[in-house]
């Protein structure tokens, strides 16, 4: 986390649930609710072990905080079951959207990566391979077939080639989506200050940090009913 704002309010909660003996839970990353007209930062609390990544998991969290943005002071420590979070109707969370999202970009990159090094190592040598392919004529003998060096190599590598760019790109979508929390530290950021200057609450910036939310925590359900801001 990079905004040490954030780091306090969960430090706040941990100490607030061990103190309720519920060590067994884990706060989720800072949050936002709006109720009526005020706001309130809101956290959410799961079990330690339930897997919030995994878009299968629909995990409701179990318990549920206000803090006033004012004075960091707790002002509800709510249990799901007995008082419920959600207001009217579950709002469904839009995954499919997000996975096509992921998988035109991974494709997209896949190819892009895998073309540029096939090309590189078809047309970009060593200056001892230049020296020995000039040597050799730029061909070798194979089942008693002349074959083109730089062919004969790639039909041999191309397959572990592909699957470290699966790999790199399985790295790179990861890295994106775990750095939307830079942006939504800033978005977060200038609600509450605007919040506590103005007394004025920005929907439209509290819609795109649900909407990260959504994306980061692809196990958690209710999301957009915990923002509350329709």
């Amino acid at each position: 986390m990079n905004n040490l704002k954030l780091d306090d309010y969960l430090e706040i909660i941990n100490k607030e649930k061990i103190r309720k003996g519920l060590e067994e839970y884990t706060p989720l990353y800072p949050m936002l609710r709006k109720v009526n007209n005020e706001l309130y930062i809101g956290v959410l609390l799961t079990k330690n072990n339930a897997n919030v990544w995994d878009k299968d998991s629909n995990i409701k969290p179990e318990y549920w905080v206000l803090i006033n943005p004012a004075n960091n002071q707790i002002v509800e420590f709510n249990e799901t079951s007995k008082n419920d979070f959600v207001i009217g109707k579950l709002i469904p969370k839009d995954i499919a959207n997000k996975q096509k999202e992921i998988s035109k970009y991974a494709v997209e990159k896949t190819m892009q990566y895998k073309d540029y090094l096939m090309n590189d190592i078809k047309n970009d040598e060593l200056p001892i391979q230049k020296k020995l392919s000039n040597i050799l004529n730029n061909e070798i003998t194979v089942d008693g077939e002349k074959v083109n060096i730089n062919d004969y190599i790639i039909a041999n590598i191309e397959q572990d080639i592909i699957n470290k760019v699966k790999e790199l790109v399985d790295l790179l979508v990861a890295s994106k989506y775990n750095s939307i929390t830079f942006y939504y530290d800033a978005l977060f950021s200038d609600i509450v200050t605007k919040y506590k200057k103005d007394n004025e609450i920005d929907k439209e910036k509290m819609a795109l940090c649900i909407e990260i939310m959504n994306n980061y925590y692809d196990g958690i359900i209710g999301i957009d009913n915990f923002f509350n801001i329709n």
